[in-house]
């Protein structure tokens, strides 16, 4: 596989995720992309952290998608060695993509196919 993984932990959000609680007052549930998209575009900190949330998202939903189609049996480990790699080819993931790849696989998939490249 063509990919690294970068070392940093995902618990460098929570300064983050704590500055955007405490400015967001009253805290209220979005209910539209508008209502997220005007809060993340309010200022840098809420857009990194909108970025770096969203970038665990995409790691930990690739990686649960893939492992759990093939602990079904529904794609071979050679399927997923090239899904795997062609999701690599044309996302361009950033190390908060790759950490949460590498904790996804560890703490939920520790049997699946995926091996992170050191």
């Amino acid at each position: 596989m063509h990919h690294q993984f970068f070392q940093a932990s995902p618990m460098k959000l929570l300064p983050l995720i704590g500055s955007l609680l405490i400015s967001a007052a009253p805290v209220q549930a979005f209910e539209t992309i508008e209502e997220l998209k005007e809060v993340c575009d309010a200022s840098e900190e809420n857009g990194n952290l909108c970025t770096g949330v969203a970038e665990l998202g995409v790691g930990v939903s690739m990686v649960t998608v893939l492992c759990h189609l093939e602990e079904k049996g529904r794609i071979t480990k050679e399927d997923l060695d090239l899904t795997l790699d062609e999701w690599y080819e044309h996302s361009n993931p950033s190390p908060m993509s790759n950490e949460a790849v590498e904790m996804t696989l560890k703490k939920k998939y520790p049997e699946c196919s995926i091996k992170p490249t050191p």
